[in-house]
């Protein structure tokens, strides 16, 4: 009967899926390395040339565009999503030190290390693109998914206040702070990827079984 039909779940009162948006906040963190700390680091901690700044969002863009779709397929289902948790933590601790170890060296090897640390974010954006769209839906109920997904694009809008005072403070923090701000980042990933172990015992929601990437 209709009156004892139990209310559709709320988010809000999800721990897991709370919890799976605070790290994706962290994970989003990404965004702020291209638009605030390269330029700034380069700038202000390198000996790297100012006009790499512009360069580096070059390859970002078209890293994106060339590898987001055939990356996609390494992540078609919610057990394969969660597996790339363990690259993109890897991903974002390079990154990390890579950034760090630019400001050590000559122009040349600052600039190396710069295109280096440059492309190991976007791969780590591209992954967590992939990683995040999948989780996200699988891990809300079928019959909640809009306030789920609601819920989780708050990760989002919270990355946008909180990440360009955690870049901030890793370039005033020096080359150590690049460090640590790689490794928190590697570190929440491999927390997100036990948290929802639990939860991931359906198939994939978001992808059907046949891919484009795949044909």
């Amino acid at each position: 009967m209709w009156w004892r039909r139990r209310p559709p779940a709320n988010p809000w009162r999800d721990r897991i899926y709370l919890a799976y948006v605070a790290s994706e906040s962290v994970l989003f963190l990404d965004d702020a390395v291209f638009k605030i700390g390269l330029p700034l680091w380069i700038a202000h901690a390198s000996s790297a040339p100012h006009g790499l700044a512009p360069l580096l969002m070059v390859l970002n863009n078209m890293m994106v565009v060339t590898l987001q779709v055939p990356l996609a397929r390494f992540g078609a289902t919610t057990r394969a999503a969660r597996a790339l948790l363990l690259p993109l933590s890897a991903a974002f601790a390079l990154g990390g030190a890579a950034m760090a170890l630019s400001s050590t060296g000559g122009t040349v090897s600052a600039t190396l290390l710069l295109i280096f640390s440059a492309g190991l974010f976007t791969l780590a954006e591209i992954l967590h693109a992939t990683v995040s769209w999948e989780l996200s839906v699988a891990l809300a109920p079928d019959t909640a998914q809009g306030a789920y997904l609601g819920v989780h694009g708050l990760a989002q809008s919270a990355q946008r206040s909180l990440g360009p005072l955690a870049v901030t403070g890793a370039i005033a923090t020096g080359p150590g702070g690049w460090t640590a701000f790689g490794t928190v980042i590697a570190a929440t990933c491999l927390i997100q990827h036990r948290l929802v172990r639990a939860r991931l015992h359906r198939t994939a929601l978001s992808v059907p079984p046949v891919t484009v990437s795949e044909h």
